[in-house]
């Protein structure tokens, strides 16, 4: 397909009438509308959905798509529209399709009619136009350009980022590439099981002639190949989510591996900080024991210059030991006082006992210390002693505190050492743990694949048996006789389909893979290669000692591998590819499609567009490209030789931009 003209008629920025003839030179295949930022360039991309897709996709006012000075020009009762017109070259034959859209001044506003009318039209030999039927224009549409497949071809910025990992991948490629209509053949012949397939309603049409028993056998198989295709479709998750992990453990191995000293000193650096908390820990607790035996026992051990001494003097004094230790002159006086003894005795004045006790006031203070002396002297001596264990436990605290002091410095000496030897590494603890996490997903998901693949068997046995049953109890007439050879045929043929499908899917993923690579190599400046899976999601691989690992990936270099893929299937298409499988090969036509893209270089370096810029023109039939000034000052240089068209969008307000 290919794009020769453009008009659109009162659509958002563009008032009144735009035209405008893209390059169809095979020699200079590139269109460049240049434009800042608010110009009109997304506007210009969503005129080309809008008028094959009646999708229009804007961010402020989306309903409105009437120009906005042409509808504050509108009155009541006024009626203006909007166009869009593409005229495009498809299988050699032109095509015009036009989508127009009446808006009505009604209430004080212009309103859009609910739906927009498409039409389309088609050269004829005689040069004549003509009209497609009404009820035609969408499949016709779909014929040139499938809406799903669209994004491709119709891409601005931000779907370019992410167009090689959708979901719908593989599903584009086979609709580029030409696989759809074998994967179609292949659906429409269907099984047995599928009612509405031409071999199950060859099997509806049998008569059993009320035999329950064929019945039976055959509803078991359709639940049995019910459950095959489930299973089915559950092993290939598996095998591409274990492979995804397999891809994971590989590059985790290897980072680890050209990482083992690092994450060693990891392990150790680690250990060492635990051990240094549990080490700050125990030195705290013998600081606190430190002051609190030497709050304990300081004032005995410094006082022990005092005790000598006093205890010397001491012994000079003579005591007279008569007294009763501990008795004091004021308590005998209390007894005195009382008249009577503790014992009971009656004190009174001149008995034996007040007597007594006149006779002790001569042996205690104040008139005699020697009892006071006597009791001193004794506490000097259990003071003294006390003093001594009171040295020994702070001298030995001390030296043990030191000990931790100096062990403690020399692991934030060696933890030191380590964090300078590790310091511009990252972290392998998390890659480790992120290793043990793969693995055990890929035992997981190997255990899982294995009991379906066993589950998978034994129903294959049940729809063996039930299938041998089958046709013995519906072969009993001549018209099964004559279905059942019908069916033999179908499925024949069926199989041949599939056999192909598979060798073909195969040969094309390959073939484009190869494309792909050869384009990502003349756009990237480094050295990786891309990777496309059997579900065609695409992942950009490194070599690590000799071992292909998945590579992290920038915005420019997931940019370029995007822009690898999407021109690998432009290119596939534009060969149009033959993929042989023998003798009994179908071929495979492609048509070549045009690319058609708002913003192309956006977080692109120089070199990156550069590189782009020259490999586009070469593997696309046809480039469209709306590009910033500035982005242009670095592709121009390159893609100078492939221009066949140039417009500037030129902004006269908020609300019109004007294109010459």
């Amino acid at each position: 397909m290919l794009i020769k003209t453009l008009r659109m008629e009162n659509f958002r920025q563009f008032k009144g009438t735009t035209n405008v003839s893209f390059s169809v030179d095979p020699k200079q295949n590139v269109t460049v509308i240049l434009g800042d930022n608010t110009f009109g360039k997304t506007t210009l991309l969503q005129a080309f959905n809008w008028c094959f897709y009646g999708i229009a996709k804007f961010d402020h006012n989306p309903d409105m798509l009437l120009n906005l000075e042409i509808a504050s020009e509108m009155r009541e009762g006024d009626k203006r529209i909007v166009e869009v017109e593409i005229t495009v070259i498809h299988q050699d034959v032109e095509y015009v399709i036009s989508r127009t859209q009446n808006y009505y001044f009604e209430r004080g506003k212009a309103v859009g009619e609910r739906e927009a009318l498409a039409k389309v039209s088609y050269k004829q030999e005689n040069g004549e136009m003509e009209p497609i039927k009404a009820s035609q224009v969408k499949n016709m549409i779909n014929t040139i350009l499938p809406e799903d497949l669209s994004t491709y071809f119709f891409f601005d910025t931000e779907r370019v980022s992410s167009i090689s990992t959708r979901k719908d991948v593989a599903e584009a490629v086979k609709g580029l590439l030409g696989l759809a209509p074998i994967d179609n053949a292949v659906h429409h012949l269907g099984d047995r099981t599928k009612k509405t397939s031409v071999i199950g309603r060859l099997y509806g049409s049998m008569d059993l002639d009320g035999d329950s028993r064929a019945q039976d056998a055959l509803n078991r198989i359709r639940i049995a190949r019910e459950k095959r295709d489930a299973i089915s479709a559950q092993i290939e998750e598996c095998n591409s989510q274990i492979n995804s992990y397999e891809a994971k453990k590989d590059q985790l191995e290897t980072i680890l591996r050209d990482n083992e000293e690092s994450a060693r000193l990891q392990r150790e650096k680690e250990k060492l900080e635990k051990l240094l908390i549990a080490e700050k820990s125990n030195l705290d607790e013998k600081i606190a024991l430190f002051f609190k035996e030497f709050s304990n026992g300081a004032l005995a051990f410094f006082s022990q210059s005092l005790v000598r001494r006093t205890s010397e003097f001491l012994k000079e004094v003579k005591v007279d030991d008569k007294g009763v230790v501990d008795l004091t002159a004021p308590t005998i006086l209390e007894l005195l006082r009382r008249g009577r003894c503790i014992c009971g005795a009656e004190i009174t004045e001149g008995n034996d006992a007040y007597c007594h006790l006149k006779e002790e006031l001569a042996y205690v203070p104040p008139e005699n210390i020697g009892n006071t002396v006597r009791h001193y002297r004794d506490k000097l001596s259990n003071f003294s002693r006390s003093a001594d264990t009171t040295y020994d436990s702070i001298t030995n605290r001390y030296a043990e505190i030191h000990r931790l002091m100096d062990r403690i410095q020399d692991m934030e000496d060696d933890l030191q050492r380590i964090s300078e030897s590790i310091k511009d590494t990252e972290n392998m603890a998390q890659y480790e743990a992120d290793l043990l996490d793969t693995k055990k997903r890929l035992r997981e998901l190997n255990a899982k694949k294995e009991r379906l693949i066993r589950d998978d068997g034994s129903y294959k046995q049940t729809i063996d048996s039930c299938q041998k049953l089958y046709d013995s109890l519906v072969a009993v007439s001549g018209k099964n006789k004559q279905i059942m050879e019908l069916i033999s045929y179908a499925e024949s043929v069926r199989e041949w389909f599939a056999t192909t499908y598979k060798e073909k899917e195969h040969d094309i993923r390959e073939q484009l893979e190869d494309k792909v690579n050869d384009i990502f190599e003349r756009m990237y400046h480094g050295h990786r290669r891309v990777a496309i899976d059997m579900r065609y999601q695409v992942s950009l691989l490194t070599t690590i000692a000799d071992k292909e690992v998945a590579a992290g990936e920038s915005e420019g270099s997931n940019r370029v591998k995007n822009f690898a893929f999407i021109a690998g299937l432009v290119a596939l298409a534009k060969e149009k590819i033959i993929a042989d499988s023998g003798e009994a090969g179908i071929p495979i036509p492609t048509e070549p499609y045009p690319l058609v893209m708002d913003a192309p270089f956006s977080n692109a370096d120089e070199t990156h567009t550069a590189n782009i810029s020259k490999v586009l023109p070469e593997v696309a039939e046809q480039v469209i490209m709306f590009v910033m000034q500035k982005d242009w000052n670095y592709a121009q240089p390159v893609m100078a030789n492939k221009i066949g068209a140039t417009y500037h969008l030129q902004k006269q307000s908020e609300t019109y931009t004007v294109l010459n």
